[in-house]
Parts: C-alpha cells; structure tokens; sequence
C-alpha cells in the first residue's frame, strides 16, 4: 500500500504553490467546508490533501472555465472524480 503523500509532498509533484487560491468543483456536502465553487485561499485544505478522489477536485482560478466544462462532459478525469465524490458524500449529506 502507498504512503499518504503530506501536503508538501503534494504541492512538489503538482507544481502549485502553497498558498495558491484553489476552487472547489466538486459536488456540496452538508457537513462540510465543501460547496461548489468554494475558494480557499491557502490551497487545497489539508482534510482533503490526502483523499484520493476530492484533492483532484480543486483546481487553480485560471484552470476554472477548463475544469468547469470537464467536470460536465463524461469520460474526462474530472467527471470521474465528481461522480465518485457524489457517491462519497451521499452517505455524509444524510
């Protein structure tokens, strides 16, 4: 099994800087920091560094537009990741 990546680590293989804003375009969750289109200053949370489906869901301002449109259009990676995370959360929305 692979190591957890900290979010050092993560920020190195992706090339983003840690303070980077970063925009969530995944699905809401009730309980959660998480809404659709939500910016977070300092980077990807750290709750969400490790998860293997919702960190591929923060994107950087300029890659928005891109990433918006990806997100609807099925057989890309970003659709992917936010139908899984559909089902992630629908258990924590309950």
């Amino acid at each position: 099994m692979a190591k957890a990546k900290n979010k050092k680590e993560i920020i190195q293989s992706t090339g983003i800087k840690e303070k980077t804003p970063m925009i969530y375009v995944g699905p809401g969750a009730k309980n959660s920091i998480l809404s659709t289109f939500s910016i977070f200053a300092d980077g990807i949370p750290t709750e969400f560094i490790n998860d293997d489906i919702l960190k591929h869901l923060f994107v950087t301002p300029d890659k928005l537009n891109e990433a918006r449109q990806a997100v609807g259009k099925k057989g890309t990676a970003l659709n992917t990741f936010y139908q899984k995370a559909v089902e992630k959360l629908k258990g924590e929305n309950k």
